[in-house]
């Protein structure tokens, strides 16, 4: 599988990967500003959903990263992969961490409370992760060959199949986990309370209440908390 000079849609999604969901936050604000207010019953239900939805994809990517060996699953600027991890979430799903940022993206356009907004950025979630999971799929048969092709026969890239599950051969790493995931659990929460200051500012020409201000200090606090334990434990290394 020869690889050209020109990069291809997956490469180019890969690296801007970080960046495209933004854009689609954006887009999303921008246009909670046009759109009429819906009863609240509704928006509550929306945001109940998209809460729970981005909840379940952070916990894949917590598990997936925690159980990870190292130099396989985590953040990285270029595709890298220093062994085939095939146990654990990956023995029953190619793309765990993927699949947890689809979910992600999907849960916190609901949050918006904007029909269609969430629905033009979910489908745009499935596409740039699906162009991203080829262009991973490309890269893996390359490093590892028959070993890769003889787990992606059974294993699904998307959709999991519980009844290959394998236990995962290292333990799970809570700080290494956090240490990955707490920057995600800071943007769900963040958008998904900005998204509730502009629904009110359009329906009712109000800022939030006190509560909303205490939730997002609460937020920003966590944040930086993990973020300064994280500096620390880099520094004594």
């Amino acid at each position: 599988m020869k690889k050209t000079g020109r990069p291809g849609v997956g490469e180019i999604a890969f690296r801007w990967r970080s960046f495209l969901p933004l854009l689609a936050a954006v887009g999303l604000m921008l246009g909670l500003f046009e759109k009429q207010a819906e009863p609240a019953n509704s928006i509550r239900l929306w945001i109940g959903s998209g809460l729970a939805l981005a909840g379940l994809g952070l916990t894949l990517r917590l598990y997936g990263v925690g159980h990870a060996p190292p130099g396989t699953s985590g953040r990285h600027r270029r595709q890298h992969a220093a062994l085939l991890n095939t146990f654990g979430i990956y023995s029953i799903v190619r793309h765990p961490l993927y699949l947890g940022n689809v979910l992600i993206w999907i849960g916190i356009s609901l949050t918006s409370g904007w029909r269609v907004g969430a629905a033009a950025s979910s489908v745009a979630a499935a596409v740039m992760f699906g162009a991203i999971v080829r262009h991973e799929d490309a890269y893996l048969a390359r490093r590892f060959g028959s070993d890769f092709e003889e787990w992606a026969a059974v294993t699904p890239a998307f959709v999991p199949r519980p009844g290959l599950w394998r236990t995962a051969r290292r333990p799970f790493r809570w700080a290494l986990a956090v240490a990955s995931e707490y920057s995600t659990l800071h943007s769900i929460g963040l958008l998904a309370l900005l998204f509730a200051a502009v629904r009110r500012w359009v329906g009712e020409g109000a800022l939030p209440g006190l509560g909303w201000w205490a939730l997002l200090s609460a937020n920003s606090v966590l944040y930086l908390a993990i973020r300064a334990w994280r500096s620390r434990t880099r520094s004594s290394r």
